[in-house]
């Protein structure tokens, strides 16, 4: 039967004809005919792992080019349905910066709820907003779209921070938090 290890720091992998060797912080080595190995993207992108044979160029580009990134939820809850039964409303601006969209739950729950989700930099310049002043900037981009959008019943904000921690030694962490706070009705 196959072992599981882990909680390790695993600092080099070495891959051969007929076995792997994984060598963690400690500089124990462990040796087997095959391995699975979850890595944080952080970690990757650190290179905080050596591999032997070197990972393939291919490989080594899609780990620079994928990012990481925050994206924001503001649930929006209506008393009526009042929008097109499409999946996505989306906003257009003259930049990127002030795109983004909202996704439509009634048509897969029949929750009469739609969810404003930025992302990016405007995801962040959001959550240095009061509850109150990022429910109500959710709201305003929905009258964007559709000007004559009904108030909220509800509204329920969820930040979803996503980010990567380096320390000297190649330590990485993912952090994944998630916070949720109904903040009621507000007059927009």
């Amino acid at each position: 039967m196959a072992s599981i290890i882990h909680l390790l720091r695993v600092t080099k992998i070495v891959r051969q004809y007929n076995e792997v060797k994984v060598t963690v912080e400690n500089g124990k080595t462990f040796v087997a005919d095959a391995a699975i190995i979850a890595v944080p993207l952080g970690v990757l992108k650190s290179k905080g792992i050596q591999f032997e044979p070197k990972l393939p160029d291919w490989k080594e580009a899609a780990i620079s080019d994928i990012g990481v990134g925050i994206e924001n939820k503001i649930i929006l809850h209506f008393k009526n349905v009042f929008w097109p039964n499409v999946e996505f409303l989306g906003v257009v601006a003259e930049t990127s910066y002030g795109c983004s969209y909202f996704l439509n739950l009634h048509k897969a729950t029949g929750r009469h709820v739609l969810v404003y989700m930025p992302a990016g930099q405007l995801a962040k310049d959001i959550e240095k907003m009061s509850d109150e002043a990022a429910a109500n900037f959710a709201f305003m981009q929905l009258r964007k779209i559709l000007p004559d959008a009904s108030s909220p019943v509800t509204m329920i904000i969820l930040m979803f921070y996503i980010t990567f921690c380096y320390a000297r030694e190649v330590k990485a962490t993912i952090h994944i938090c998630l916070g949720a706070r109904p903040i009621g009705v507000f007059k927009i």
